[in-house]
Parts: structure tokens; C-alpha cells; sequence
């Protein structure tokens, strides 16, 4: 059994006194709003429709780059369809932006030429 050495100084700390107003801010996660029509996608549907694998989709959710899960139990996790759709719409839209801006950057360092 290996014993962790730490300084007295963090050993003596008030463990309160890490976490203040300063230090922590936690926002409490977007409402989800179910869309008429709407229903939900177990994780096989969701990796199916955004090409990316279970692990993916939970690391993007965890950086908040993903729509959040609902939990409907212990062992089921569903998504709405319409945030799903609503992040494919928007991962495209942000493509065809990038693209642009590429081709405008294109242009203009041809123009100069």
C-alpha cells in the first residue's frame, strides 16, 4: 500500500475555501423542448445519424459541443430527434461557413497576385 505524500499546507486547507463564487461557476444546462412530432433516439439511432461513435458522442456532450441526453432510467439514455437534427443542420451550416470563408480568403490571395 503506497501512502500519498502531500504538503501540510493542502492538508490544513478548509476544503470550503477551494471552491468559492470566484472559482465555480455552474450554469444550470439549456431546457429541452420537445418539438411536436418529436421522439426519441436510443445511442445505436444517434451514432447511426451523426456518423460518430458512442465514445465521440459523449465526449462532445461532456464539452458541451453535443446535445444532452435524457435519462429515462437507470440503463436508458435517449436523445430528441430534433436536437439531433437541429446539431446535423448545424455542424452543415458551419461547414458551408467555413468553406466560404475559405473561398473568400482564396479569392483575395489571388487578387493580390
Amino acid at each position: 500500500m503506497t501512502s500519498l505524500a502531500l504538503p501540510m499546507s493542502v492538508l490544513l486547507r478548509d476544503p470550503r475555501s477551494m471552491f468559492n463564487s470566484e472559482t465555480v461557476r455552474m450554469e444550470a444546462p439549456p431546457v429541452l423542448k420537445a418539438a411536436p412530432g418529436d421522439r426519441f433516439l436510443r445511442i445505436q439511432e444517434v451514432e447511426r445519424r451523426v456518423c460518430l461513435k458512442k465514445s465521440a458522442i459523449y465526449a462532445r456532450m461532456s464539452a458541451g459541443a453535443f446535445p444532452r441526453s435524457v435519462s429515462l432510467g437507470r440503463r436508458c439514455t435517449v436523445w430528441l430527434k430534433s436536437s439531433i437534427d437541429a446539431w446535423i443542420v448545424e455542424q452543415v451550416d458551419s461547414a458551408n461557413g467555413a468553406h466560404v470563408r475559405s473561398r473568400k480568403l482564396t479569392e483575395t490571395q489571388a487578387s493580390e497576385v
